[in-house]
């Protein structure tokens, strides 16, 4: 293994930690007037323009490879050079790719970014040696925004929207469907909705029903087809958490197959979806006695402390008055009033919405799902 080739620069600045560059941001777009499936499947692709043109490059081994700064900031990697190759240009290493290389060569990608460059630099081509695996590099622009395995049957977003559109015409929604909200980022999804389809669940209360399609092109999940609603009055959506409906699809590389599930997922995701409607609707005519002792339950679907907490507030704000300081005794107080199931589940897919991220939004409103269910068997 040969030692990396970066400029050597003053002691000072080999003392200050490289960091990675942020990864594409991560943006959740709500449409209160849904949009046609080709203008949201532009504005995914249009996203991903704006980050930097798509590319990949394979590695035959890591070890041909080292890592610095030509910046005195940014990780970088650079292929050794040696004599016969050239070194090619470097590539400046993204959040989560850093992640993805560090968990490839078994080093603890949190502590070695704490360390000056020196040790870092250090540590990170020392675990480099002796890695003969492959691995494949997925760039945008002059940045790696992946690190993924050399097996890694990239099914992009952009094939994923050809595929879907295809199979939307092929099982006859593509008039009526379409899009709720749309995410980017490293996790893309779509929800797509059938709006001729929705009902009122009491009155002026209409919910939709439809689909997710979610992708991500950098290893973090497969492709899924699960089925949602949508409920309009507050822009509150609720995903299945266990359901036959829903579709998991590794990243096969292979479209014939790919149209092949999603024409058999997308009919039966949308009729499941279309049979939480009728759980919504009971659920309006189930009374609790305390809302308090019922959010305190959601901790047996898995929710944290901090996580009821905000259910509970997110119930308050809607259907109780506090007092100008409220206090936790106070919001304890006010919860412990008589309810519905239907509240219940709208205050935990109304919280979902001020989650961080899209994974962490999607997971409340699988809980969300998971509550309805029980209530309404």
């Amino acid at each position: 293994m040969t030692t990396t080739t970066m400029p050597v620069e003053r002691t000072s600045a080999l003392a200050v930690p490289l960091t990675p560059r942020p990864d594409q941001p991560e943006r959740w777009i709500t449409h209160s007037t849904p949009v046609p499936f080709d203008a949201a499947a532009q504005s995914i692709l249009q996203a991903h323009q704006e980050d930097g043109e798509r590319d990949d490059t394979a590695v035959d081994r890591l070890d041909t490879w080292s890592f610095g700064s030509s910046d005195s900031e940014s990780m970088q990697l650079l292929r050794v050079p040696f004599a016969g190759r050239l070194d090619g240009e470097l590539l400046t290493l993204r959040e989560l790719a850093y992640s993805q290389l560090c968990a490839k060569l078994g080093i603890p990608a949190a502590y070695i970014r704490t360390l000056p460059r020196k040790l870092q630099e250090a540590c990170v081509n020392l675990a480099l040696v002796g890695q003969n695996s492959p691995a494949l590099l997925r760039i945008a622009g002059d940045e790696v925004r992946a690190v993924v395995s050399d097996r890694y049957a990239a099914v992009d977003d952009r094939l994923l929207l050809e595929v879907v559109a295809d199979t939307l015409d092929r099982t006859g929604f593509r008039d009526d469907a379409r899009v709720r909200a749309v995410a980017v980022g490293p996790h893309t999804l779509l929800r797509i909705t059938l709006p001729n389809e929705a009902i009122p669940v009491r009155v002026g209360d209409v919910i939709e029903h439809g689909i997710d399609i979610g992708n991500s092109e950098l290893g973090l999940r497969s492709v899924q087809v699960t089925p949602v609603t949508h409920r309009l009055v507050c822009l509150n959506g609720m995903r299945a958490w266990k359901s036959e409906a829903s579709l998991r699809m590794r990243h096969i590389g292979d479209p014939e197959r790919l149209r092949d599930q999603l024409r058999d997922a997308i009919p039966v995701a949308f009729a499941e979806a279309r049979g939480d409607l009728d759980r919504w609707k009971r659920s309006v005519d189930l009374l609790v006695d305390s809302a308090l002792e019922e959010i305190e339950a959601l901790r047996s679907h898995g929710l944290s402390t901090a996580e009821v907490q905000s259910v509970g507030k997110t119930f308050a704000e809607t259907h109780v008055q506090l007092p100008e300081r409220s206090s936790a005794q106070s919001l304890s107080d006010a919860l412990n009033t008589r309810t519905s199931a239907f509240e219940i589940a709208n205050a935990i897919t109304a919280a979902a919405r001020a989650r961080d991220s899209v994974p962490a939004r999607l997971a409340l409103e699988e809980v969300g799902h998971r509550y309805l269910t029980a209530a309404t068997s």
